[in-house]
């Protein structure tokens, strides 16, 4: 069945991006300790994403991976074969960073609360 095909891949891009996506931001974040360096990121990957500029998406968040001093995991390789896919992956890259993102502002105005 089509359908089913369909919902364990993007289950599976969904699981691939949540893998590495969490890991990626804390070690950029450890490096810069700024939530505004991580909003211009997700704020250009969204950019480029509304004009359909995937491929560039997929460019910046290879480059991340390198600014983090990590490796660019086979798994997210894999999905540049296919332009749904890649399009798939980003979208939920750019759910997942904004989660983060969001949960570290939390996590930095709670630290900065005196008692």
């Amino acid at each position: 069945n089509d359908d089913n095909k369909i919902k364990d891949v993007r289950n599976t891009v969904n699981l691939i991006s949540g893998t590495y996506t969490l890991p990626l931001i804390n070690k950029l974040f450890s490096n810069s300790q700024r939530i505004e360096d991580m909003d211009d990121i997700y704020f250009s990957m969204t950019a480029l994403m509304d004009t359909d500029r995937i491929s560039e998406v997929f460019h910046m968040i290879r480059g991340l991976f390198g600014i983090a001093g990590m490796e660019y995991p086979q798994e997210i390789a894999q999905l540049e074969k296919s332009e749904e896919l890649q399009e798939s992956f980003v979208s939920e890259f750019i759910f997942d960073f904004y989660d983060v993102i969001e949960d570290k502002r939390l996590e930095t105005e709670e630290e900065e609360i005196p008692d």
